[in-house]
């Protein structure tokens, strides 16, 4: 039987001349992803049949919080 992986966002950090990073962690493992990264490990995922909703809510999240930056002049 294959072994279930819990994965759930750990936390986002602000990184000077990276950006917003998202910790997604995966049993014991935290991972660092910038948004591109994201995008591209959700986009592995649905191709190989698992599930991306918690990555999915971390893009949304990561996008709420950079929409002020993007508005203001």
């Amino acid at each position: 039987m294959p072994r279930t992986t819990e994965i759930k966002i750990d936390s986002f950090y602000n990184v000077p001349g990276e950006g917003l990073i998202v910790a997604i962690r995966a049993d014991d493992k935290s991972l660092l992803y910038s948004k591109p990264g994201l995008q591209y490990r959700i986009l592995e995922r649905k191709k190989n049949g698992f599930d991306t909703t918690v990555e999915e809510q971390a893009l949304a999240q990561m996008n709420n919080m950079l929409l002020p930056q993007l508005l203001s002049p």
